[in-house]
């Protein structure tokens, strides 16, 4: 809903509530975890001047109903490209933000946004869909160095309360970065940004005098990402997912070339208790990866950054894959340790379920049942795929050199 009255928060509860962005403050709930759905290139206005392009619109939104109808996070991240910024007019790119956002709003769910290339074109730009965002309640997306006009506009970070107790400690940050492009040709995290970044970084570590655990969410994912692909290359069995096109790093749009967004990677590696990143922009990806190797401009994370894609979420754009989010899913007692991750397709399905961890990259994973249903709180047993597939075939195999292999021999 618009902004009108008094704020309506998702939980209420006693005690001294710390204030964020629209009056909402993140918290885990009383199980102790706090999940994430995170939609990335719903790529509204599509093909507007077509009869395609409304049909398009509205299986994006079914999309985004039918995953939410399955899980149950209590925030929701765009990441990116909401709006195919190229193939609509100025006078109306705000209408298709309010498309977009109508079925989170009918959830009465808080989301955070970064926004895409797409979201900064000929005919809508970053600002206007900024400006229309903060009039709902429901929007945390803000700009935290409006005096930077070169960096972007969403640059910003948000923190996750606990349910109760010490109620002005955070128990993690999400930050969020504007990767830029579209409009603005240099399409990579700019170093204004990166500076306030670790100035922001080391006061809240100052602030609550230990490290914060963080996760980190920007449209076009790091050249880390691209020299992995290349070399050693996505295992299937290490880095499940789908790896479907060639990665298109930050920087790669201005001039083909890498070394950009070195800043911007080597905070993020100096970073201490970031567990994770996730970026959108290559639809016909949706892989993760444990980031431990040096780059070729030698960035490399120290303890090991997991760097993660989402998955294609609307109708239009390119790509054929199945329609659908990321989950993450975070549990108070293990925050600094690790992340839970999933995508969840229009259909139901799981796919690609793993944990984020300090052994994510070399643990073994075998894919999930498409039917399993990972419902709020229902996580016990299905949240470490390494586990539950092989243990079903180590028991047959057992029962067949038992019960058939000696009638076989014997006959």
């Amino acid at each position: 809903m618009m902004r009108s009255g008094p704020r309506n928060r998702i939980h209420e509860l006693p005690g001294a509530v710390p204030q964020q962005s629209n009056g909402r403050t993140l918290r885990f709930l009383e199980d102790g975890t706090f999940q994430i759905t995170v939609f990335s290139d719903l790529h509204f206005a599509e093909d507007e001047d077509s009869a395609q392009g409304p049909i398009q619109d509205t299986k994006t939104s079914e999309v985004v109903k039918k995953v939410l109808e399955r899980e149950s996070p209590q925030l929701v991240v765009l990441n990116g490209d909401l709006i195919s910024g190229y193939g609509t007019r100025a006078d109306n790119a705000t209408l298709y933000l309010d498309q977009v956002v109508a079925p989170i709003v009918e959830r009465d769910l808080p989301w955070a946004t970064t926004y895409g290339n797409h979201d900064n074109e000929a005919y809508v730009r970053s600002t206007d869909l900024l400006t229309r965002e903060q009039q709902y309640e429901n929007s945390l997306t803000q700009n935290m160095i409006p005096g930077k006009p070169q960096g972007g506009v969403s640059n910003y970070f948000l923190q996750v309360y606990p349910a109760s107790g010490d109620q002005d400690v955070p128990e993690a940050t999400l930050w969020f970065f504007d990767s830029r492009g579209g409009g603005e040709p240099r399409d990579w995290v700019d170093d204004s940004v990166v500076d306030w970044f670790k100035e922001a970084s080391m006061n809240l570590t100052q602030q609550y005098n230990k490290t914060i655990p963080s996760l980190a969410f920007f449209h076009i994912p790091i050249t880390a990402m691209y020299e992995f692909q290349e070399d050693p290359g996505v295992d299937p069995g290490r880095e499940p997912g789908i790896d479907g096109e060639k990665v298109w790093w930050q920087g790669r749009g201005f001039d083909g070339k890498t070394g950009h967004d070195v800043s911007f990677m080597t905070a993020l590696a100096d970073t201490d208790g970031l567990l994770a990143t996730f970026s959108g922009h290559d639809h016909d990806n949706d892989w993760c990866y444990k980031w431990i190797r040096p780059t070729t401009d030698q960035a490399v994370a120290r303890d090991g950054v997991s760097v993660c894609y989402g998955r294609h979420t609307g109708y239009g754009g390119y790509g054929d894959l199945p329609r659908g989010g990321r989950q993450i899913l975070l549990r108070q007692e293990t925050v600094t340790m690790e992340a839970i991750t999933w995508i969840r397709l229009e259909d139901g399905s799981v796919l690609a379920n793993v944990t984020l961890n300090s052994t994510y990259g070399q643990d073994e994973y075998q894919p999930l049942h498409r039917g399993i249903e990972l419902r709020g709180g229902v996580f016990d047993g299905v949240a470490d795929s390494r586990h539950t597939v092989p243990g079903f075939y180590s028991v047959v195999l057992f029962l067949f050199l038992v019960i058939y292999a000696p009638f076989a021999l014997w006959s």
